[in-house]
Order: C-alpha cells, then sequence, then structure tokens
C-alpha cells in the first residue's frame, strides 16, 4: 500500500477528531434479511471499486459515540468574542464545528450527478450546513454562521485537496467512507463476506474488515455493498472491547434516479456574507455584503504517515500544527500528561501533542505513539 493511500486512512478514524480534518467513519444497520448469490469477498470487493452508480439521492444517519467534551457555542466578534473563536475565548471554529458534527446524531440529504455535482445537505435542528460542487465551482454554506464561502477551481481540478470549503462535511457519507476505508486495504486487513441484508431497501451484501495487528483501537469495520449497484450504502466502525459501533452511518433512503440540476447551484441567502476564494489564494467578500479581506488559500500540508495499515500513526510538524491546537483550554481540561507530552484519547482514535510541538494521532494505543515519538 502506498503512502498516499495510507494517508486517506488514518485521519479518516483519528486526525480530524482533534485537528478538525474532518473525515467521518460510518455504520451498518441491518433492516431485513436478503436472499442474494453467494460471492466471495474477492467478488464483493470487485463490486463494490468498479460501481458507476455516480447518479444518485438519499438520506443519511449518522451517529458517533467517541466521548468528546462538550464545546461552548461559537461566539465572533459581533458577540464580544475574538474573530474565529468559541465563546471560551480560546477554542478555534473549526474545531468546535468538528466536535459538533462527531457527536450525536446527524441527518443529511445528498444528491449527486457524476463526480462533478454533488450536494450534501446537514440538518441540526433549525441549523443547516449546505456543502456543493456545480462543475468548477465549489461552496460551503452555514446557517448558524450566516456565512459562505466558495472557492473556483481551475479547469481540470478534481476538486480533492485539504483547502476544500465546509469542514469535511461532504464526507459524511457512507460513499465517502467506503473509499477511504477500501484504499486502505493491505495484508493485515482480514475480509469476509457476512450475512446478506437489506439497507434503505435495497438487497445489499455486507463485507467486514478485521485488522490481523493488536496494535490498533479498530475492532472492526462494516460495510453494505448495493448488490445491484455495487455502491456502498452504509459503513460501520467499532472500536475494540465494545460491542456498539462507536461511528455509524447508513442511507436510510437511496434512489438511482438522476437529481434535478437546480440542486446544485449555489444560491445563498439574501444577506449572507460570501467570501470568494481563487487558485492564486485571493480573497475578497461577495456584493452580497462587506467583509474581511486578505490572504486566503488551503493550509500548507507536510504531515507524513508513519506505519502501514491499522497501525499508522500520522504526524504533524510543530511549524504545521493548527494555530490554537496546543493553547487551547481543552488541553488543560481533558489532556493527560505524560513524558513525552499531553494526551487526548477517544475510542476510536489516540492524539498526542508532544513536548517538542509535534501532534502525533492514529487508530492505535497510546503505548504506539510513545514508540513513534521516541524514533523521532
Amino acid at each position: 500500500m502506498t503512502s498516499q493511500q495510507r494517508s486517506k486512512w488514518v485521519p479518516a478514524v483519528a486526525v480530524p477528531v482533534i485537528v478538525g480534518v474532518i473525515a467521518l467513519g460510518g455504520g451498518l444497520t441491518a433492516t431485513a434479511e436478503a436472499d442474494l448469490p453467494d460471492r466471495t469477498a474477492g467478488e464483493v470487493l470487485a463490486l463494490a471499486a468498479g460501481h458507476d452508480d455516480t447518479s444518485f439521492s438519499g438520506t443519511v444517519e449518522a451517529s458517533f459515540a467517541l466521548a468528546l467534551p462538550q464545546l461552548p457555542t461559537r461566539q465572533g466578534p459581533e458577540q464580544g468574542g475574538p474573530e474565529g473563536a468559541s465563546a471560551a475565548g480560546a477554542v478555534p471554529d473549526g474545531l468546535a464545528e468538528a466536535f459538533s458534527l462527531l457527536s450525536g446524531t446527524h441527518e443529511a440529504r445528498v444528491f449527486a450527478d457524476g463526480a462533478d455535482r454533488v450536494r450534501v445537505q446537514v440538518f441540526d435542528g433549525t441549523d443547516e450546513r449546505n456543502v456543493g460542487r456545480n462543475g468548477q465551482e465549489t461552496w460551503a454554506y452555514d446557517s448558524a454562521e450566516g456565512k459562505a464561502t466558495q472557492i473556483i477551481l481551475p479547469e481540470g481540478s478534481d476538486g480533492a485537496g485539504p483547502g476544500m470549503p465546509g469542514g469535511g462535511v461532504g464526507d459524511m457519507t457512507p460513499e465517502g467512507l467506503a473509499e477511504k476505508a477500501l484504499a486502505g486495504l493491505d495484508p493485515t486487513t482480514q475480509v469476509t463476506v457476512g450475512e446478506d441484508t437489506r439497507v434503505a431497501g435495497r438487497d445489499a451484501y455486507t463485507l467486514r474488515l478485521d485488522p490481523r495487528t493488536p496494535d490498533t483501537l479498530v475492532e472492526d469495520v462494516t460495510l453494505a455493498v448495493d448488490a445491484a449497484t455495487g455502491a456502498p450504502l452504509s459503513v460501520r466502525v467499532r472500536a475494540a472491547g465494545q460491542e456498539d459501533p462507536a461511528i455509524n452511518v447508513e442511507n436510510t433512503s437511496y434512489s438511482t434516479e438522476t437529481p434535478d440540476a437546480g440542486l446544485f447551484e449555489f444560491a445563498p441567502p439574501e444577506g449572507v456574507e460570501v467570501q470568494t476564494v481563487r487558485p492564486d489564494g485571493g480573497m475578497w467578500p461577495d456584493a452580497h455584503r462587506s467583509g474581511p479581506q486578505g490572504a486566503g488559500g488551503p493550509p500548507a500540508g507536510g504531515d507524513a504517515v508513519l506505519g502501514s495499515g491499522w497501525d499508522a500513526v500520522a504526524v504533524i510538524p510543530a511549524e504545521k500544527v493548527p494555530e490554537g491546537l496546543t493553547s487551547s483550554p481543552l488541553l488543560d481540561q481533558y489532556a493527560t500528561d505524560t513524558a513525552a507530552g499531553r494526551v487526548l484519547s477517544t475510542p476510536l482514535a489516540t492524539v498526542l501533542v508532544a513536548d517538542d510541538g509535534r501532534v502525533l494521532a492514529g487508530p492505535v494505543p497510546l503505548e504506539r505513539l510513545l514508540d513513534v515519538a521516541d524514533a523521532g
């Protein structure tokens, strides 16, 4: 497995929990049994890898039991707080959003018409987050913040990358999660076929991925694969030693009909502040309202992934650590001190904020992080 493939898997279950690079994990709830022709694990993997059902819509439910702390309500300058901070005054909005999305249960509607026309709507009570792509334009809108971000992509861009708007909301689908899980397969994974099932009214095969290494917090990952199209309908991640899934995402409805083209048009409500970002990094407010100007663009990369498969560890150099992470009051309130630095833990991930400024994270026990930190 290549370094690029490993990097898809590790952040999906570890790094997003703390540094706000949200890649959500998922789940499987069988609603009824199905009776499908027998297939081997390799055949079901090939079905999932080869599916071309790129036009669809559906409703997704995501549930998280990660024991994350409850962060204060965000408070910007208009409420007397600093720009980009929460009510606590020192918790970055990106981190607050990550914790919010990775806690409790959320419902989303997903629409897709090919790889370059996608929209995801996440609902939390009366609040709504929208993330979409329509050709060379990608955008995100948060009704609670009353703000939107628009990125104009260069011709030929695939729309991938850490600078995309929306804080990872677009990954809150079985499709995106299954892609990350299957991209990380290597000999450390045992793949088996489970009982046939039905998800969102559709017959599906189940695939179970079991780690062959003890140096991981992941017990198993289970996917439901649509028997007719090969599309992932649900994904589940269980933590070691726990019966119920820690992360659970599944389709509750699913249709292969092509969504209406108007669903992909970017039309923020009147009065919403819109910031537009272009490939040169320039950022300026849209005509809807005036707003801050300044340099923008995707954050720099440079983090490394050490190890492979289930015991891989992401290492972020001190100079790449998101601003405000090491000074966050979360560390004082929830971290545990060790000889190497401060530690934050969830059932599926461990994060070490080392004394030398590095951040190490992975779906691994603390001992694995300490070994990597000591090795330099």
